[in-house]
């Protein structure tokens, strides 16, 4: 007789069965953990959010949840929010940010760690950053930024180890409002833009006079690899809905017959985008004049005897970013900066809201690595690697940066080699050289052989709280003989 297993040892076996099989089995990895508090801003406060300016909470229109942070920066300020989070040596991380405004920033900053993005956003769009710490990172501070005078808003920051899903997903009641375009200056996305159908291929000096001449919007001026000689000049007018783009690979290089010149001019030509190409061997590299909105992305700049790139005669919102630019002013004269923003000894010159992003700047340069000119107001300059090495002092050039113009701001920059100091603000003017503001900038003055009796990472000699203020905060660090800035000067 064969007899039926009993309903309770057939469950039994079918227990110690299935726990065998999961003790074969991989552990499953769980969730990341989420670094940031309160990111969807859900709380009623904003703690421990640190916000400079006008911040609140708002319920209006978030990305997700009940809430979401909506700030408004002044005409000196981009009212920041910032976060410090403790995090591990030698990791990888990914930041990430929903934001609504006219360039919204997310940044994350610290010992080793010095990375931003940011994004003209009408709609919600994500903004993402991915990071490794260094061999000494213990602690980042995120920072979320807007820009003069525009409010915005952020929502669902979330900072988590490279490759984890945040912990909480966003509530299922909420419907999230579809993102709109970015519109970053210069920039499509491959993924929504066919490549551009109007493009011209030029291989020789001649052809590529032709095509500038002839440019129309919309176009792409596509250049061959090889040497291009003359001196350029672009006076065609793009416009806001059809960019007109000059491209190449570092191997198509511009350059001149004698030195003399510059390498390439735009004149009158707003709405431009030089990108990837190499300028060299001119009196300037290249010259920006009275063209608004134009972008120089990827470009390499070097061996000009005058300055690199000059944005001048109100070129206002152009963008110099991920570009090279080194041995300028070669006549050793002073007058070599890498990267010169306005023109001396006028107020009349509004190249406004300049922004210098991701750039590396030096050696050899012959002049300061950035001058922000009396005039020029509301740009950024974040995110480059200064190295002044080079720096003369012959025309009053011995520090990476120096600020003359109003309600800059300098973050997230990291600066070796000097004579003096990192960073100067000056008044040339009256009433210019003010409201700058310095934040996550690292600066090592190791070396510094300058003559000033004291050397500062961020030398303020115009500071007046009422009449000329200042941003100096704690996340700036200062490396070698020198103190993070003037006594006196407010530091948090």
């Amino acid at each position: 007789m064969t007899h039926r297993p009993h309903r309770g040892a057939a469950a039994a076996g079918a227990l110690a069965l299935g726990s065998a099989v999961l003790a074969l089995l991989p552990a499953q990895a769980g969730a990341a953990t989420e670094l940031l508090v309160n990111g969807g801003f859900e709380s009623a406060s904003l703690s421990p959010w640190t916000c400079t300016g006008t911040a609140a909470t708002t319920t209006s229109a978030p990305h997700s949840g009940t809430a979401a942070l909506t700030a408004s920066p002044g005409s000196a300020d981009l009212a920041p929010c910032t976060q410090g989070v403790t995090v591990q040596p030698n990791t990888g991380y990914t930041l990430t940010a929903w934001v609504k405004g006219p360039y919204v920033t997310l940044a994350a900053s610290g010992t080793g760690v010095s990375t931003s993005t940011w994004a003209n956003a009408p709609g919600w769009t994500q903004l993402t950053r991915t990071f490794t710490t260094g061999p000494n990172t213990t602690r980042v501070t995120v920072a979320l930024s807007g820009w003069y005078g525009s409010p915005y808003q952020a929502d669902d920051v979330s900072l988590t180890a490279t490759g984890a899903a945040p912990t909480s997903p966003p509530p299922a009641s909420a419907s999230p409002t579809p993102s709109a375009p970015v519109s970053t200056p210069g920039q499509n996305d491959a993924t929504l833009s066919p490549p551009p159908a109007d493009t011209v291929r030029v291989s020789t000096a001649k052809e590529l006079q032709a095509a500038l001449s002839a440019a129309v919007p919309g176009r792409t001026i596509q250049l061959a690899d090889g040497t291009y000689t003359g001196n350029f000049k672009i006076t065609t007018a793009g416009t806001a809905a059809a960019r007109i783009t000059l491209t190449g690979s570092p191997n198509a290089v511009l350059t001149t017959s004698t030195g003399g010149g510059y390498g390439l001019s735009l004149a009158g030509a707003p709405y431009w985008t030089v990108r990837g190409v190499t300028v060299t061997n001119a009196q300037k590299g290249i010259v920006v004049d009275a063209s608004d909105h134009v972008v120089l992305d990827g470009v390499t700049v070097h061996h000009t005897t005058m300055e690199g790139v000059h944005f001048r005669n109100s070129s206002s919102y152009g963008v110099l970013r991920n570009s090279t630019v080194h041995d300028t002013g070669t006549a050793h004269d002073g007058k070599g900066e890498g990267v010169y923003v306005g023109t001396a000894n006028t107020l009349t010159d509004h190249s406004d809201h300049v922004q210098i992003l991701n750039n590396t700047i030096g050696p050899n340069i012959g002049g300061e690595n950035v001058d922000l000119k009396e005039g020029t107001t509301g740009g950024l300059v974040s995110g480059n690697r200064f190295d002044g090495n080079g720096l003369t002092n012959v025309n009053y050039d011995d520090s990476w940066v120096d600020v003359k113009g109003n309600g800059y701001v300098i973050e997230n920059n990291t600066g070796v080699h000097t004579l003096n100091d990192g960073y100067q603000t000056h008044t040339q003017q009256p009433g210019w050289g003010c409201g700058t503001v310095f934040r996550g900038n690292t600066s090592d003055l190791t070396g510094a052989t300058g003559t000033a009796p004291a050397k500062y990472a961020i030398d303020v000699t115009n500071y007046d709280a009422t009449a000329c203020p200042v941003t100096v905060t704690a996340d700036n660090t200062a490396t070698g003989p020198a103190a993070l800035t003037n006594p006196g000067v407010p530091v948090g």
